[in-house]
């Protein structure tokens, strides 16, 4: 009786103990695991960031756009005539330089 009461209890104690081999097994299992989740957040991360930058791309473009439109219309109305032309009936010369525009 000795003999198996002192089996269980080698065997409780063998259970109870970590080896370093499980040890070791976890902690490869646990950065596998951590591993993977790193790798689905950071691709899925990369996703976001390649979305939000076509975004500001195609903005940018746009504002490009706006301000080469602006631009031409300043050109187009930088000219005296041009101006004139555009306002013809609100606006009155006074002494050949000073223009009012009546609202």
């Amino acid at each position: 009786m000795r003999q198996t009461k002192n089996n269980k209890k080698k065997q409780k104690r063998n259970i109870r103990q970590l080896r370093p081999e499980k040890l070791l097994l976890l902690a490869f299992c646990l950065s596998c695991v951590f591993y993977c989740f790193s790798k689905i957040g950071l691709n899925s991360y990369n996703i976001t960031l390649s979305v939000e930058d076509q975004r500001l791309a195609s903005e940018l473009a746009e504002t490009q756009d706006e301000v080469h439109t602006l631009k031409t219309d300043i050109s187009s109305i930088q000219d005296k005539n041009k101006m004139l032309g555009i306002v013809e009936d609100e606006l009155t010369e006074n002494q050949d330089n000073i223009y009012v525009i009546n609202n």
